[in-house]
């Protein structure tokens, strides 16, 4: 992941959500790494957990599950926490 500002045009990359829990986004990131893909960067949203990887086109594409314990539409400002590391 890029450190400082970035300025970009066009596509910025597809992100799906891949399940409901943390246990699935661990089994998928196993999967990734099992299958030789290269995953580019791990991030903790609060309201969600991501992993980051490219397609063949060099495309970021991000997989991801929402975390359950995190309800931002009761706190909407949970959207703006900060981004941390994620370690699975």
């Amino acid at each position: 992941m890029a450190i400082g500002p970035v300025r970009r045009r066009g596509f910025y990359h597809a992100g799906f959500k891949i399940g409901d829990s943390l246990d699935e986004l661990k089994k998928a990131y196993h999967e990734l790494l099992s299958a030789g893909v290269q995953v580019k960067g791990m991030s903790d949203h609060t309201i969600s957990k991501s992993i980051y990887l490219h397609d063949p086109d060099g495309n970021e594409i991000e997989l991801y599950v929402d975390d359950p314990d995190v309800d931002w539409e009761d706190d909407p400002a949970t959207v703006l926490s900060p981004i941390r590391p994620l370690d699975l």
